[in-house]
């Protein structure tokens, strides 16, 4: 059984850190023996799509259970898709805390224990347009508008330029840094636990998953169709769909 802790630092005396996707370090313990690999989060300097990315991290390395601070909704979603238990709330040094879950007085989150950031899911409903959950919003969000009128999903009125500048900015980052870890598998698929799935009730054939996708994996006919064998399951199509259609599931 694996344990990981989401740390400040690359020690066992190193403080919880309260946010999962971006902290410094996930510290991955066998409770038994207290013997541990201290892993820099790459993930950490994302604009988005953190908390995915570093839940999908988890289950490559085949952690039973997360302690941590906070989960958000993105991160919670794949969590339970991949069958690892999250445990929010933890606080005080690395070492403690394992000792502490190895009484058996921790129990798993229910919920997220955050709202999504910057446009991303809230995991609570859809009544602020779409997010990276079922939340306040995937992507830009809605303009609040008349209570008699409903806005397009996908409709930017009222949404600042610089708003919108700064988000295309923020996703070519991202793209950036998925382009950068697929060269370092020489193009060639890695091996993944974890792969994208399309819910054909929500989606609506728009393409924005299929432009988004790193791997070329998604293709519209005339909904999306993601190939499992080119797919990594890096979630940007899960943080980008504005009809919330996709998520996470484990390949069995």
């Amino acid at each position: 059984m694996k344990i990981a802790v989401t740390s400040t630092g690359p020690s066992l005396d190193d403080s919880v850190e309260g946010r999962f996707g971006r902290c410094a370090y996930f510290l991955i313990i066998d409770p038994d023996t207290m013997e541990f690999e201290a892993v820099p989060n790459p993930n950490i300097s994302l604009g988005g799509g953190a908390g995915i990315q570093s839940a999908q991290m988890m289950a490559d390395k085949n952690v039973s259970v997360v302690l941590t601070g906070n989960c958000g909704p993105n991160a919670f979603q794949t969590f339970g898709a991949a069958g690892i238990q999250v445990i929010t709330g933890v606080g005080g040094a690395v070492r403690q805390a394992v000792r502490q879950y190895k009484t058996g007085v921790m129990t798993g989150a229910s919920a997220p224990s955050t709202q999504s950031h910057s446009g991303m899911r809230t995991g609570g409903g859809r009544s602020m347009g779409r997010g990276t959950g079922r939340g306040m919003g995937r992507g830009m969000g809605m303009a609040s508008g008349s209570p008699s009128i409903t806005p397009p999903k996908r409709q930017f009125t009222g949404q600042p330029i610089e708003d919108l500048k700064a988000q295309a900015q923020d996703l070519e980052r991202q793209l950036n840094e998925i382009r950068r870890r697929i060269a370092e598998f020489g193009g060639k698929q890695p091996s993944v636990s974890m792969v994208a799935v399309v819910d054909s009730n929500e989606c609506n054939g728009c393409g924005v998953c299929r432009d988004v996708c790193p791997r070329e994996a998604i293709t519209l006919n005339p909904k999306a169709h993601v190939d499992p064998s080119r797919c990594t399951g890096c979630g940007q199509c899960v943080t980008a769909c504005p009809q919330d259609a996709l998520s996470l599931q484990k390949i069995s």
